[in-house]
Formats: structure tokens, C-alpha cells, sequence
């Protein structure tokens, strides 16, 4: 009993740990393979990047739970989706050992100013408030001077509307008595 908790925990810590290194080592022979030596990476919660530089142009791969989604994969984390990411590079350096094309022909649309690279995480909320004048009286105003901004003319409101109907309604109603 106490082999088997003392082998649970254990394993349980170690596993993903040991896929963390495993795709991190697994990214590290990749970029390798495709000679490039200075890049950075990241992972999080719901998704993951890698950038680099490459015959002095800036790339950037991201991926992201939302992307993967919108495609019908199922992602649970970051983590997946460096694996995928990963898996994505591999696939290219495949593509360039079999001598189709190089790097820079794949990943010449891939270009990235490195002002873009930083975007906000979260976009700043207002509220506005109005402040109702009240019931506007429109007897103030010229009509006649109204109707030449307006060529279409001013409409009653709704309730002035529904009123002159209620009272059209009565005196129709009053003349067939």
C-alpha cells in the first residue's frame, strides 16, 4: 500500500515534467536541423510561440487553443500546443531534407516586424454616461427653419404618435354617435 501512493505521487510529478522536456528537446533538435541558432519560446496556459531571426527578417510561430479550435482540434493547454507547434516545424524540416525547397522559399510569407510582436493582453473599458435633457419642447424651435436643414422633415415622437391616434380614434368614434 504504501509502494503503490509512494509510486503514484511520484509518477505524477514526474510525467509532466518529463513531457515538458521532452518537446522542449524535441524543438531544440528542430531548430538545429534548421541551423538556427538564437530563438526564444514560451508556453502558457492556452498557447505558445517561437521566434527567431533568420537572414536578418524576424519569424514568429504562434499557436493558440482558440486556432486549434476554430479547426476542430481539441487542445487542452499551452503544452499542446507546443507539441503541435513542434510538430509543425518537424514536418517543414522534413520537407527541406527531402530538398523540395529551403527555409526561406516555406516561411518567406511568415515575416514579422518586431513591432507586432507585442500586443496588449487586455483592452482598456469605459463606461459613458448620458444625461437626458427631458421632454424636448419643439414649440421653441422655428419649424420653417427645421424643415430647410431637414429636407424630409422632423417625425413626432412615438408617444406624440401614438397619442394623435388615440385621439383620432375618439373623435371618429364620437361621430358615429
Amino acid at each position: 500500500m504504501l509502494k503503490k501512493n509512494f509510486l503514484s505521487k511520484n509518477l505524477l510529478k514526474w510525467v509532466p515534467n518529463n513531457e515538458q522536456r521532452l518537446y522542449e528537446k524535441k524543438l531544440t533538435d528542430v531548430m538545429k536541423r534548421l541551423k538556427i541558432q538564437n530563438y526564444n519560446f514560451n508556453w502558457e496556459r492556452t498557447s505558445c510561440f517561437v521566434e527567431f531571426h533568420y537572414n536578418e527578417n524576424f519569424y514568429r510561430f504562434e499557436h493558440s487553443i482558440e486556432k486549434a479550435k476554430k479547426n476542430g482540434i481539441i487542445l487542452y493547454n499551452g503544452l499542446d500546443c507546443l507539441r503541435e507547434l513542434t510538430q509543425s516545424l518537424e514536418d517543414l524540416c522534413g520537407i527541406i531534407d527531402r530538398g523540395m525547397n529551403d527555409l526561406e522559399t516555406w516561411i518567406s510569407g511568415m515575416k514579422q516586424s518586431p513591432s507586432e510582436t507585442k500586443m496588449p493582453g487586455f483592452q482598456e473599458e469605459f463606461e459613458i454616461r448620458y444625461k437626458t435633457l427631458g421632454r424636448q419642447n419643439y414649440a421653441e424651435y422655428n419649424t420653417e427653419e427645421l424643415k430647410e436643414l431637414f429636407p424630409f422633415g422632423t417625425e413626432p415622437s412615438l408617444k406624440e404618435f401614438t397619442q394623435n391616434q388615440i385621439d383620432q380614434r375618439s373623435l371618429l368614434n364620437k361621430a358615429r354617435l
